[in-house]
Protein backbone atom coordinates (compact mmCIF):
# COMPACT_ATOMS: atom_id res chain seq x y z
CA UNK A 1 0.00 0.00 0.00
CA UNK A 2 1.44 3.33 -1.06
CA UNK A 3 1.24 6.17 1.46
CA UNK A 4 0.37 9.66 0.25
CA UNK A 5 3.34 12.03 -0.19
CA UNK A 6 1.92 14.53 2.29
CA UNK A 7 2.08 11.85 5.04
CA UNK A 8 5.83 11.51 4.49
CA UNK A 9 6.26 15.28 4.48
CA UNK A 10 4.25 15.69 7.69
CA UNK A 11 6.22 12.88 9.34
CA UNK A 12 9.53 14.54 8.42
CA UNK A 13 8.32 17.93 9.67
CA UNK A 14 7.16 16.38 12.94
CA UNK A 15 10.49 14.60 13.41
CA UNK A 16 12.39 17.84 12.70
CA UNK A 17 10.21 19.76 15.17
CA UNK A 18 10.64 17.17 17.91
CA UNK A 19 14.41 17.07 17.40
CA UNK A 20 14.83 20.83 17.47
CA UNK A 21 12.65 21.06 20.60
CA UNK A 22 14.79 18.43 22.32
CA UNK A 23 17.97 20.28 21.39
CA UNK A 24 16.49 23.55 22.66
CA UNK A 25 15.61 22.02 26.00
CA UNK A 26 19.08 20.48 26.28
CA UNK A 27 20.72 23.83 25.54
CA UNK A 28 18.51 25.71 28.00
CA UNK A 29 19.03 23.37 30.95
CA UNK A 30 22.51 21.88 30.37
CA UNK A 31 24.67 24.02 28.11
CA UNK A 32 23.41 27.53 28.87
CA UNK A 33 23.77 27.99 32.70
CA UNK A 34 27.60 27.97 32.76
CA UNK A 35 27.66 30.43 29.86
CA UNK A 36 25.20 32.73 31.65
CA UNK A 37 27.38 32.69 34.78
CA UNK A 38 30.47 33.49 32.72
CA UNK A 39 28.67 36.43 31.08
CA UNK A 40 27.49 37.70 34.48
CA UNK A 41 31.04 37.34 35.81
CA UNK A 42 32.46 39.38 32.93
CA UNK A 43 29.75 42.03 33.41
CA UNK A 44 30.60 42.24 37.12
CA UNK A 45 34.32 42.50 36.35
CA UNK A 46 33.71 45.30 33.85
CA UNK A 47 31.47 47.23 36.23
CA UNK A 48 33.70 46.33 39.23
CA UNK A 49 30.63 45.12 41.17
CA UNK A 50 31.98 43.59 44.40
CA UNK A 51 28.62 42.24 45.62
CA UNK A 52 27.96 40.38 42.38
CA UNK A 53 31.48 38.94 42.38
CA UNK A 54 31.01 37.69 45.96
CA UNK A 55 27.93 35.77 44.80
CA UNK A 56 29.46 34.44 41.58
CA UNK A 57 33.02 33.48 42.61
CA UNK A 58 34.29 30.52 44.61
CA UNK A 59 37.92 29.87 45.51
CA UNK A 60 39.33 26.39 44.97
CA UNK A 61 41.35 25.16 47.92
CA UNK A 62 43.64 22.64 46.27
CA UNK A 63 44.85 20.96 49.42
CA UNK A 64 41.39 20.33 50.87
CA UNK A 65 39.61 19.96 47.50
CA UNK A 66 36.79 22.32 48.51
CA UNK A 67 35.24 25.49 47.10
CA UNK A 68 34.86 28.41 49.47
CA UNK A 69 33.49 31.96 49.16
CA UNK A 70 36.08 34.69 48.52
CA UNK A 71 37.22 37.14 51.18
CA UNK A 72 37.07 40.92 50.72
CA UNK A 73 40.84 40.98 50.15
CA UNK A 74 40.55 38.35 47.41
CA UNK A 75 37.80 40.34 45.67
CA UNK A 76 40.01 43.45 45.83
CA UNK A 77 42.93 41.44 44.41
CA UNK A 78 40.68 40.13 41.62
CA UNK A 79 39.61 43.67 40.69
CA UNK A 80 43.12 45.13 40.93
CA UNK A 81 44.28 44.71 37.30
CA UNK A 82 42.30 46.24 34.45
CA UNK A 83 39.80 43.78 32.96
CA UNK A 84 39.32 43.33 29.23
CA UNK A 85 36.37 41.20 28.23
CA UNK A 86 37.22 38.10 26.23
CA UNK A 87 35.09 35.60 24.37
CA UNK A 88 34.01 32.08 25.23
CA UNK A 89 34.75 29.79 22.28
CA UNK A 90 33.81 26.33 23.51
CA UNK A 91 32.62 24.43 26.55
CA UNK A 92 34.05 21.17 27.85
CA UNK A 93 32.63 19.29 30.82
CA UNK A 94 34.87 17.28 33.11
CA UNK A 95 33.34 15.12 35.79
CA UNK A 96 35.14 14.17 38.95
CA UNK A 97 34.25 11.94 41.88
CA UNK A 98 32.32 14.59 43.79
CA UNK A 99 32.12 17.56 41.43
CA UNK A 100 31.73 18.32 37.75
CA UNK A 101 33.47 21.29 36.19
CA UNK A 102 32.71 23.17 33.00
CA UNK A 103 35.86 24.38 31.28
CA UNK A 104 34.90 27.32 29.11
CA UNK A 105 37.56 27.82 26.46
CA UNK A 106 38.16 31.54 26.74
CA UNK A 107 40.00 33.77 24.27
CA UNK A 108 41.53 37.00 25.53
CA UNK A 109 41.38 40.10 23.29
CA UNK A 110 45.03 39.50 22.30
CA UNK A 111 44.17 35.99 21.03
CA UNK A 112 45.65 33.86 23.83
CA UNK A 113 43.57 30.87 24.93
CA UNK A 114 42.77 30.12 28.59
CA UNK A 115 40.08 28.28 30.53
CA UNK A 116 37.41 29.90 32.64
CA UNK A 117 36.21 27.23 35.08
CA UNK A 118 32.56 27.07 36.22
CA UNK A 119 31.19 24.57 38.76
CA UNK A 120 27.76 23.84 40.19
CA UNK A 121 27.56 23.97 43.98
CA UNK A 122 24.39 23.90 46.07
CA UNK A 123 22.13 24.35 43.06
CA UNK A 124 23.95 27.41 41.67
CA UNK A 125 26.79 27.82 39.22
CA UNK A 126 29.95 29.68 40.26
CA UNK A 127 33.15 30.80 38.56
CA UNK A 128 36.02 28.92 40.20
CA UNK A 129 39.29 30.72 40.91
CA UNK A 130 42.46 28.93 41.99
CA UNK A 131 43.79 29.71 45.48
CA UNK A 132 46.94 31.04 43.78
CA UNK A 133 46.95 32.54 40.26
CA UNK A 134 47.76 29.95 37.59
CA UNK A 135 48.16 32.48 34.80
CA UNK A 136 50.08 35.72 34.69
CA UNK A 137 47.27 37.29 32.61
CA UNK A 138 44.64 37.22 35.35
CA UNK A 139 43.61 35.42 38.50
CA UNK A 140 40.36 34.23 36.93
CA UNK A 141 42.13 32.40 34.08
CA UNK A 142 43.48 28.86 34.14
CA UNK A 143 46.14 27.68 31.71
CA UNK A 144 44.56 25.57 29.00
CA UNK A 145 45.92 23.53 26.13
CA UNK A 146 43.34 23.59 23.39
CA UNK A 147 43.26 20.39 21.35
CA UNK A 148 40.46 19.04 19.24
Amino acid sequence: MKLPARFSLLFCLGLLTAGSTALGVYYYYVYSPPLQVAAAFMDAMESRDRNMLERLVRISETRENILRPPTAEEIARLLDPAFERGRVLDQRKREGPGQSFHYLVYREPDGQIYALVVAEREGAYHVVLPDEPRSNRGWHLWDYTWTN
